[in-house]
């Protein structure tokens, strides 16, 4: 498979499109909490770790990190706008900047939940709420938008975005899922400088 990590959040979207049958997708509902969205949770949560372990050791190759804390002492130097991108869901008119205040010190809240979820669900089932899971598939979609950018944009990957998906704002290109157009704060210079060679 050539983009693993792509294909398990789409995974994860098409998980939360089924759960939209039954549990609008609206802030009203952000506390509902069941065994499901603990399941989605738990896997995007996981998917988040792997993956920004994966741009860690893009950035530092010889890095071990183990917690969100090192994650971001090695990312955030290097891509401080990814606290800034935002992932929306059009239909439903939500945005959401899951990355928002992660900073080396503090942790989106999100992630926080993950791991009460993770690690004592007996006393914090109520987290694995559709707010916590709403963030954490968008907090997936930017780490895996980053470490698939290149990889996107080089092969003009040209296939329909999901309807979860980053900001239109990034992409100009309609329903195109990346462009040569695509801006992401972190990238927007490095296009420009490649460009310029």
């Amino acid at each position: 498979m050539q983009y693993p990590h792509w294909q398990s959040y789409l995974s994860l979207v098409d998980d939360i499109d089924r759960l939209s049958r039954y549990v609008e997708l609206a802030e009203d509902n952000y506390a509902t909490y069941s065994t499901e969205l603990t399941r989605i949770l738990l896997a995007a949560g996981s998917e988040v770790d792997v993956v920004a372990k994966l741009l860690c050791n893009h950035v530092t190759p010889c890095a071990m990190p183990s917690t969100i804390v090192n994650y971001g002492n090695i990312l955030l130097p290097v891509y401080p706008g990814v606290t800034s991108v935002e992932v929306s869901i059009p239909r439903c008119r939500l945005v959401f900047k899951p990355w928002g205040g992660w900073t080396t010190k503090d942790r989106p809240s999100w992630w926080e939940s993950y791991n009460k979820v993770k690690h004592e669900r007996h006393m914090h089932f109520r987290q694995a709420n559709l707010g916590n899971v709403l963030q954490a598939v968008a907090g997936l979609c930017v780490l895996v938008s980053y470490w698939h950018y290149n990889d996107f944009v080089s092969s003009g990957l040209a296939t329909r975005r999901p309807f979860f998906y980053l900001d239109a704002k990034y992409n100009e290109g309609g329903s195109i899922l990346f462009a040569p157009e695509t801006q992401l704060p972190d990238f927007a210079a490095q296009t420009s400088s490649s460009n310029s060679e």
